[in-house]
C-alpha cells in the first residue's frame, strides 16, 4: 500500500503560446491529487469514480503498455482510491496531476525528468497536443519558468513576487482540447489575429520571467493586463470571466486579472498589492457571480 501525490497548477503567463515554442510562467499549487493503493487484486478496483472510471482504466492500460515497452513486468492490479483537492476540468491541471501521480505509481524509480516525459505522454489521452506544462508543474510546487526548446518543457525555479494572487474558477463553455484545436486550425490558416496574439503572449511571458528574475515586480500587473487583452482578442475570455475580472478591477482594488489556462471559462487569477487587500476582496468576488457560476470560489493562493 502507498500514496502517490501530484499538485494542481496555476498558469500565469504563456497560455496557448507555449504550445508553439514560447515560454510560460506557472506555479505548482499546494492542492493535491492523491492515489492511495490497496492490496493486490485480480483486477483494478476503482471505487467512487463514477463517469471518470473509464478514463482512469484507459490510463492504467496506457501505463501498463509503457512498462512493457520499458521491459518491466506489468504492475499487479490493486484497489486505487483517488482523492483530489482541485476541481475537475476547471483549468487547474487535474488531468495533468492524475497523469503525474500515475507515472509515479507505475515508475517509482524514475527520475524527475523521466516522470515529466511519462506523464506528458499519458496526457495525450486528454488533450491532443499537450504542452507538458501541466504535468511538469504537477510534480513541482512553487513558481517556475517553463522554457521552450523541448516537450515537455525545461523548468527552473523563480522567486515568488511581492504581490498576492487570488484564484478561482467559473463554469466552462468549452474544453481544453477543443480550444487548443480551434486555435491550431486558425493558426494553420494564417489568421493574422491568431498569429500576432500567440506571438505577443509569448513575448509577455518572456518579459514576466525577466521581471521576476530582476525583482521588477511593479511591471507584473501591466504584463498581466496586456496578456488579458491578447486572450480577449483570441476569444478565450467568457462573459463570466469578464464580469468577475472587471468587478475585481473596479471594486476590490485588484491590480490586474486574467483567465488562467485554456480559457472558455474555468480558472482565473487576480493580482493584489498585499494580503490584507486580497483578503477583503474575497467576499466581494464571491458575491459578484451567482452561486451556480462557481466551480471553485475565490481564495488566496499560497505556495
Amino acid at each position: 500500500m502507498g500514496i502517490n501525490v501530484a499538485h494542481a497548477k496555476l498558469l500565469l503567463f504563456g497560455e496557448h503560446a507555449a504550445v508553439y515554442g514560447a515560454p510560460a510562467v506557472g506555479l505548482g499549487l499546494p492542492w493535491r491529487l492523491s492515489l492511495e493503493t490497496g492490496p493486490e487484486a485480480d483486477d483494478w478496483v476503482l471505487p467512487g469514480l463514477g463517469p471518470y472510471e473509464q478514463r482512469l482504466r484507459e490510463l492504467l492500460a496506457h501505463f501498463q503498455r509503457a512498462r512493457t515497452a520499458a521491459n518491466l513486468p506489468a504492475l499487479a492490479p490493486c484497489q486505487i482510491t483517488l482523492a483530489s483537492q482541485m476541481p475537475l476540468a476547471s483549468g487547474f491541471g487535474s488531468s495533468g496531476a492524475l497523469c503525474a501521480a500515475l507515472a509515479s505509481l507505475f515508475f517509482p524509480a524514475a527520475t524527475l525528468a523521466e516522470l515529466d516525459h511519462l506523464a506528458w505522454k499519458a496526457e495525450h489521452l486528454f488533450h491532443g497536443t499537450p504542452s507538458g506544462i501541466d504535468t511538469v508543474l504537477a510534480l513541482r510546487p512553487g513558481w517556475w519558468a517553463l522554457l521552450p526548446g523541448r516537450t515537455p518543457p525545461e523548468a527552473y525555479p523563480l522567486r515568488a513576487p511581492t504581490q498576492v494572487l487570488v484564484t478561482g474558477a467559473v463554469t466552462r463553455e468549452s474544453d481544453t482540447k477543443a480550444l487548443v484545436g480551434d486555435l491550431a486550425r486558425r493558426r494553420a490558416q494564417g489568421e493574422a489575429a491568431v498569429l500576432s496574439g500567440l506571438f505577443r503572449l509569448g513575448e509577455i511571458a518572456r518579459e514576466a520571467i525577466d521581471s521576476l528574475e530582476t525583482k521588477k515586480d511593479a511591471l507584473l500587473p501591466g504584463l498581466m493586463g496586456a496578456a488579458r487583452g491578447e486572450l480577449v482578442s483570441l476569444g478565450l475570455e467568457t462573459p463570466l470571466h469578464s464580469r468577475l475580472i472587471d468587478t475585481a478591477l473596479t471594486d476590490t482594488g485588484a491590480l490586474a486579472g486574467k483567465l488562467s489556462g485554456a480559457g472558455g471559462g474555468g480558472a482565473w487569477v487576480l493580482m493584489y498589492q498585499d494580503e490584507a487587500t486580497a483578503r477583503l476582496a474575497l467576499p466581494q468576488l464571491t458575491a459578484a457571480l451567482p452561486a451556480s457560476a462557481w466551480t471553485l470560489t475565490p481564495q488566496m493562493v499560497t505556495t
